[in-house]
């Protein structure tokens, strides 16, 4: 007689799910565990200055009066945090595509 035959059905399935949920966080763990990025495509940096202005956005509604907001290059690092991006790649795509916005953000 098998370990799975001397269970009920519902403990049985309940045990099968548990284990299949165990092995979907430990994956999800490991996937989030990858390495920064060592090449920043276009889509990259397009994706970090998306997500400044959603935050930016985001902030300025939610802000509290007597805290302040926090800066764009606050922002702006925390999004390359945020995509696994190493930030001073992402300066150099910034200062290359977009000379204006990087010495508004990091100054001249």
């Amino acid at each position: 007689m098998s370990f799975s035959s001397r269970l009920s059905p519902s403990i049985f399935r309940f045990l099968q799910r548990s284990v299949q949920f165990i092995w979907i966080v430990l994956l999800s763990g490991l996937l989030s565990c990858a390495p920064e990025k060592s090449e920043i495509a276009p889509n990259d940096l397009k994706r970090v200055l998306e997500r400044v202005a959603e935050m930016r956005i985001q902030t300025a509604l939610a802000s509290d009066i007597g805290k302040p907001s926090p800066s764009d290059k606050e922002l702006f690092e925390e999004a390359c945090k945020i995509y696994r991006l190493q930030l001073d790649k992402a300066k150099e795509a910034l200062a290359l595509k977009n000379k204006d916005l990087y010495e508004t953000i990091y100054g001249k």
